[in-house]
């Protein structure tokens, strides 16, 4: 209502200057005591009245007082004195008022004040905030970077202390009247000098770092000891597995095709000193399978070796080359017959085979940088001085079988042998093993390759596969596979290592 009144004041003032010169001075009154908004709120009041409002003459009509309407007001307004409201509340001002002439000049701004909170609701698009980022704030944190939080601390607490004898010091300096006590007035209190004492002997960051029971820091007597060095290192294999099995039918020692119970047993004993190195390994396998085809027995033995390999060296010139010499021998621990028969095909030292010879062994072992559990080792040694012996000793067993004479039991080839063993392993869980030897007496080859691939699937159990070739033109050729000679190992079961 009060800006409907603001409104209209503004219209009117225009035509009201404009008739004569005799009513400017009524007329400005008049302004002044309208947009006097102070004297307004304070005639709005219910101790304040309205003062009266001098009409000018020339302005006066039939009916001097004009009647007012039948509208209940809040509160009185000057303008009710001069001109009449409609139903509605609003004042009904002369015609006369309206001209384009007397609005000219004027815009909406200069006639109402206006609350941009109260307009009509319409969408202008502005959706987006102005301060709109799309970086975080910063934070204007002075702890930020301090490893306890300063809530977890004594900063609240020493805070809020600070403030209280803040507090109490505005206090005592606006308000010492109202102090009608002191620490003199009181025999019990302690004095300044004996509160820190009593701070000094209840300190609990001591209680803290105290203990219950005191130990000395004098470093304690320890008995002198010689540690000596390791020279010898030990380690082995054990496996115990279910498998499939494959021999060829001109196999050297036999053999059926089965499945098969699989032992495997490998012990290395290794010793470096100075210059001076000894390396030992021993190795038992032993395969045992079902006969269901044979009459003669329920048992019977698959592959079946025992081997030693040794090397003697000493450093030679280069870190990885050594003066060595080295012996393999092998031979089997029981006896194996071929099925339904009981001639008697292979047994203990029969046959035996060894091998040794005297030249230059490398040795590799290194260790892979990007992958971790990658390790490649390596032994090969070259023997261009070494023999190769056979020996039956068993009268049961054809000696022509192992490529001696008949009527002999033994045989010696001398020549010149390669031997390179390899453990490469992928990673912690597989494995590959494989040994390569080869002898020439340049008038006969006898070469094997065994391969090994151990996969385990846990510390105990693992996946092993085995191939074993051998090539040997000192014996009767197979019609089939000639002079090669294959055995195929597929297994399954327990594996542990030390």
């Amino acid at each position: 209502m009060k800006q409907i009144g603001l409104f209209l004041i503004f219209l009117i003032t225009p035509f009201i200057l404009s008739k004569t010169k005799a009513q400017v001075l009524d007329s400005l009154q008049l302004f002044e005591s309208i947009t006097d908004i102070e004297k307004l709120i304070q005639q709005g009041s219910p101790q304040n009245q309205p003062p009266p409002v001098v009409v000018p003459a020339n302005q006066q009509r039939r009916d001097t007082v004009f009647t007012q309407p039948q509208i209940p007001l809040l509160r009185k307004n000057p303008l009710d004195s001069l001109y009449r409201r409609k139903a509605n509340g609003t004042l009904q001002l002369p015609d006369n008022l309206y001209n384009q002439r007397s609005l000219s000049g004027l815009t909406f701004r200069d006639t109402i004040f206006y609350n941009p909170l109260f307009l009509p609701m319409i969408f202008t698009g502005k959706i987006l905030p102005p301060d709109l980022s799309f970086y975080p704030a910063e934070e204007d944190d002075l702890y930020k970077g301090f490893l306890i939080s300063p809530d977890k601390t004594f900063a609240p607490r020493l805070t809020h202390n600070e403030f209280i004898q803040n507090t109490r010091r505005d206090f005592y300096r606006n308000y010492p009247d109202r102090v009608g006590f002191s620490v003199l007035h009181f025999d019990s209190l302690p004095s300044p000098a004996q509160s820190r004492e009593v701070i000094e002997d209840f300190n609990p960051f001591k209680e803290l770092l105290s203990t219950e029971t005191s130990y000395s820091l004098d470093a304690p007597a320890l008995d002198k000891m010689e540690i000596k060095r390791k020279y010898w290192i030990y380690n082995g294999e054990h496996s115990f597995q279910l498998s499939q099995s494959y021999f060829s039918p001109n196999w050297h020692k036999g053999g059926t095709s089965n499945f098969t119970f699989v032992n495997n047993h490998i012990v290395r004993m290794n010793y470096h000193k100075n210059k001076v190195r000894f390396n030992n390994t021993l190795e038992w396998r032993l395969s045992v399978f079902t006969a269901p085809d044979d009459t003669l027995r329920k048992y019977r033995i698959g592959d079946d070796l025992i081997r030693y390999f040794g090397d003697f060296g000493i450093d030679a010139f280069h870190k990885n080359w050594s003066y060595s010499t080295n012996l393999d021998v092998r031979s089997q621990v029981f006896n194996n017959y071929p099925a339904n028969s009981n001639d008697l095909r292979s047994a203990f030292l029969a046959p035996l085979y060894a091998n040794g010879g005297i030249g230059l062994k490398y040795n590799l072992d290194k260790r892979s940088e990007k992958v971790r559990h990658r390790r490649t080792r390596l032994d090969l040694h070259l023997a261009p001085i070494s023999f190769n012996f056979r020996y039956i000793g068993n009268e049961k067993v054809n000696v022509k079988r192992y490529g001696i004479e008949e009527g002999k039991n033994s045989k010696i080839d001398l020549g010149s042998t390669i031997t390179a063993n390899l453990i490469y392993d992928f990673n912690r869980y597989i494995s590959w093993n494989s040994r390569l030897k080869y002898f020439t007496s340049y008038d006969k080859v006898e070469a094997e390759f065994e391969n090994t691939l151990n996969m385990a699937l846990t510390n105990a159990f693992s996946t092993r596969f085995f191939l074993n070739l051998r090539y040997d033109d000192a014996v009767p050729p197979d019609p089939k596979y000639k002079y090669l000679q294959v055995t195929q190992l597929l297994s399954f079961g327990l594996n542990y290592k030390w």
